[in-house]
């Protein structure tokens, strides 16, 4: 009996324990509950400019929620609607903190266009002596001393020389050498003067070809025409006089080289005045000048005046630029005073049309491999002869460089299908005429046409000064810097086609002879000790429907990988990396907008580091 007591006492003992453990689980489970209760949540919207390295958490009541936003390429964080944050930039990224939590948030970031490293900041002091070299200028002066101060240019324009003269001689240009034989600039041209610097450049003077051998008319009170020349045919150069007789010469006849007693000119220069206002068809019919010489007010040379292609142009400024402070194409000239001015260092450059221009950011590039590398972005306008601009910029490479070339896929011009020139070419070079001098225009002969198309179209612009420029929409590397703003709220919408379906590829253009020339710029490269790395230019793929961007791009590829591999020329990139959906461009099928030139450098990034760069 004591034995059964004693059991259910023992029972109700336990029973005991049993109610108070599970009431002191129940009791230390609800003031879990209710402590996990207090914490407050936070969560940060996704983005497509940033990443966030804690996207959402709980925080004490009054707590701080800390994270740190790192931000896509060219852009910098803007404000967020958390109504009490700090951000403090640092190294890559921004550490965002949300101060005295007291209520659940989603907190919106804004991100906009990073443009402080846009900022060009040239402060070029210098001074150029000219000496006249044995000329004087009409105050009889033999020398003259000018000041510069620059704040959109890294060079400065050389003065033209108008006023300056020497009896029986033509000024061609400046030099570094009284003897001519040091740097040749041209007048009007630019000359490298480190800041602080000073410089003397001599007066290059050739001699005229004497008014005895020459027949002339009078065209006009104090003007003559030459008609006839009676001299030796071997003269090089070959300088016409700017005046006979105290006559200026404005005209060249065509009937100049006809019945000549040597036949022909065999000399390979023709040194034109800065009076001549003509040359007339057929006027040097009889001649073999490769290179040709003259200033820029001059009014016609008649296409049929040479029985060949002109090889070299050399233009001298006369007339007053008109470009420099309008045109964008004038900054091709402020590129290439930068690629010149480190020509001795290794340079990775970036060319193509305006897809280049619109769609890469230098200073991630810049971010990646400067330094060992100083970045360049040399694209421009795909439909502007890019062998002209190919043979300026492979003058300055050297051991080491790396040229990236994207051809742009409907570009006749960047794939050699064709080298049409146009006035844009000169435009282009208004800031700097010497750069081309330095193409090869052997099979083109539509050169002069379009130098004239040119001057047309520059007589209608109102007269500026060399000291302007087009840093307002380009930076220092060549990215075009002109806001191009991506909306998240709309982008479904903007998957459309921005240049009317015209845009796609064409594998049409890829011929075994635009391959051949185009390798055989990358020869020269190669040859200077550079390196070539081909990928593609972006497209958008919501342009056409069903499909056809990417498999006219999968042909286009298959072809352009098999021809320059042909060749030795490896692509870096996958074709269909580079088609990017209709979102991603501003105002055409081919100018990405800002995020689009982010996504795309970053892929570009990854395939040049693939490569091994």
């Amino acid at each position: 009996m004591r034995s059964r007591r004693k059991d259910i006492r023992n029972r109700k003992a336990y029973f005991f324990f049993l109610l108070f453990t599970a009431l002191c689980v129940f009791f230390c489970g609800c003031a879990q509950t209710e402590r996990e209760r207090e914490k407050i949540k936070v969560s940060i919207v996704d983005s497509l400019f940033f990443t966030a390295s804690v996207p959402a958490g709980e925080v004490e009541p009054g707590g701080d929620f800390r994270t740190r936003l790192t931000l896509r390429a060219g852009y910098e964080f803007a404000s967020c609607d958390y109504p009490d944050y700090t951000a403090e930039e640092t190294d890559g990224g921004t550490e965002l903190t949300l101060n005295d939590v007291v209520r659940p948030s989603r907190v919106t970031i804004e991100c906009r266009k990073d443009t402080g490293r846009d900022t060009v900041d040239i402060h070029l002091n210098c001074t150029v002596l000219y000496d006249f070299n044995g000329g004087t200028d009409k105050e009889r002066a033999e020398k003259r001393a000018v000041d510069y101060s620059l704040t959109e240019h890294l060079r400065p324009n050389t003065i033209n020389g108008a006023d300056i003269e020497r009896p029986g001689y033509v000024l061609t240009g400046w030099n570094t050498r009284a003897d001519g034989e040091g740097e040749h600039i041209g007048l009007g041209s630019r000359v490298t003067v480190a800041d602080g610097g000073r410089v003397t450049l001599y007066a290059e003077w050739e001699k005229s070809i004497d008014e005895s051998v020459l027949l002339y008319k009078e065209v006009a009170d104090g003007e003559v025409a030459l008609t006839g020349y009676r001299g030796e045919g071997d003269v090089q150069p070959f300088v016409i006089p700017s005046e006979i007789d105290g006559r200026k010469v404005v005209e060249i006849s065509g009937s100049f080289t006809t019945n000549m007693p040597c036949v022909t000119l065999s000399g390979e220069t023709l040194v034109l005045p800065n009076t001549i206002r003509r040359v007339r068809g057929n006027s040097f019919l009889h001649s073999s000048f490769s290179e040709l010489c003259f200033s820029d007010n001059i009014e016609e040379i008649d296409e049929r005046a040479f029985p060949y292609n002109i090889r070299t142009f050399r233009i001298n400024a006369f007339a007053e630029p008109r470009f420099q402070a309008v045109n964008n194409s004038t900054i091709f000239a402020d590129n290439m005073d930068r690629l010149i001015l480190n020509a001795d260092k290794k340079k990775l450059i970036f060319f193509s049309g305006c897809s280049f221009a619109y769609g890469v950011n230098s200073d991630a590039v810049n971010d990646v491999y400067g330094d060992e590398y100083v970045v360049f972005n040399m694209g421009m306008n795909g439909d502007i002869n890019a062998a002209f601009q190919m043979e300026i910029i492979i003058r300055y490479m050297g051991a080491g460089d790396v040229f990236v070339h994207a051809p742009e896929e409907m570009s006749a011009s960047q794939l050699m299908f064709n080298y049409f020139v146009n006035n844009i070419m000169f435009i282009m070079v208004e800031g700097n005429y010497d750069l081309i001098a330095v193409p090869d225009f052997s099979d083109n002969g539509g050169v002069l046409r379009a130098f004239f198309e040119y001057t047309e179209l520059r007589d209608q612009m109102e007269p500026c000064g060399y000291e302007e420029g087009r840093y307002e929409d380009f930076n220092i590397y060549g990215d075009y810097i002109y806001e191009r703003p991506y909306d998240e709220e709309t982008e479904n919408e903007r998957d459309v086609t921005y240049s009317d379906n015209a845009y796609c590829y064409a594998p049409e253009l890829l011929t075994e002879s635009g391959a051949e020339k185009l390798a055989g710029y990358y020869d020269a490269i190669r040859d200077k000790g550079g390196r070539v790395c081909l990928s593609y230019a972006p497209v958008n793929s919501s342009a056409r429907a069903e499909g056809e961007i990417e498999k006219k791009g999968l042909e286009f590829a298959e072809k352009f990988e098999s021809m320059f591999s042909a060749y030795g020329y490896e692509v870096i990139s996958d074709v269909e990396d580079y088609m990017f959906p209709g979102r991603y461009f501003y105002d055409s099928d081919y100018h990405l907008n800002d995020l689009g030139a982010s996504l795309r450098t970053e892929r570009l990034l990854a395939d040049l580091r693939a490569a091994g760069i």
